[in-house]
């Protein structure tokens, strides 16, 4: 009997043995796992921190607008003009993504139309030679007061107090900070904390005809015609334009210039 057991007893330690071998085989293996697994989700862990700035809009401050043409959306450098392959960030808490949407700040989104020009000074350049701020603003337009949020506009109806105590009543009249009054002209605006906004007029030469904004207005000239502006210069029909220095400004077809707007009335 002993004989008979003696034998599986020792077949029995050697397969204790062996298990027990293999058992230290799979610990050093799984402490070599963890160790490359943890080295793994470590990597993995500082990879958004590695990306993060690709994902996030870069500023360029060499950029002097964003257009779109087609289906492609370009930031302009001077007469220059690169493919957007990152999302941009421009002055004014401006941000313009490559699918050829922006906002202002967190604001909501809005289309850049093909043709229009986003400049970094915060103004949209219209094809029709119209330009407005995309920041909100208050401004007196065709004799109405309005207040426009994220591109839409909505008349003024009742006397507003702005932040820095600047008010301003829906028939355009407004008392400042200092407590004196005046009324707006047109094309005067402000920001909505109750800062003033330089306002801009433009000239633009499209298709031979030249076009006019002056205190936010559009105004096509017609032969012959010479329009004053409001910082002194003369523009003709034929797209000359006089410098109050007397200087003089040959505006090219499918080109707009910007020149001072109407000065604020206090």
């Amino acid at each position: 009997m002993m004989k008979t057991e003696f034998p599986l007893v020792q077949e029995t330690a050697s397969q204790q043995k062996k298990l027990s071998g293999q058992f230290d085989l799979l610990i050093q293996i799984y402490r070599r796992m963890r160790t490359r697994t943890a080295g793994v989700l470590f990597v993995l862990g500082f990879l958004p921190l590695i990306c993060a700035p690709s994902l996030q809009a870069q500023t360029d401050n060499s950029v002097d607008g964003v257009t779109v043409k087609g289906d492609n959306v370009y930031a302009m450098h001077g007469g220059q003009m690169e493919l957007l392959t990152d999302n941009l960030k421009l002055p004014f808490d401006i941000e313009v993504n490559t699918n050829g949407y922006f906002k202002v700040g967190k604001g909501q989104e809005r289309k850049l139309e093909e043709g229009q020009i986003l400049r970094s000074d915060g103004w949209l350049l219209n094809r029709d030679g119209s330009a407005w701020p995309v920041f909100d603003y208050v401004a007196l337009k065709d004799g109405k007061v309005v207040v426009v949020r994220d591109g839409q506009s909505e008349t003024l109806t009742t006397p507003t107090m702005f932040p820095g105590n600047l008010k301003i009543n829906p028939d355009g009249s407004c008392v400042y900070p200092d407590g004196s009054s005046a009324r707006l002209v047109d094309g005067q605006m402000f920001r909505l904390d109750g800062t003033s906004i330089p306002a801009k007029d433009t000239v633009t030469l499209k298709d031979g005809q030249v076009v006019v904004q002056k205190s936010g207005k559009l105004i096509p000239l017609g032969p012959s015609q010479i329009m004053g502006m409001n910082d002194g210069s003369r523009v003709r029909w034929d797209g000359t334009i006089v410098k109050p220095d007397g200087t003089t400004i040959q505006l090219q077809e499918g080109k707009t210039i910007f020149i001072d707007g109407p000065a604020p009335a206090h």
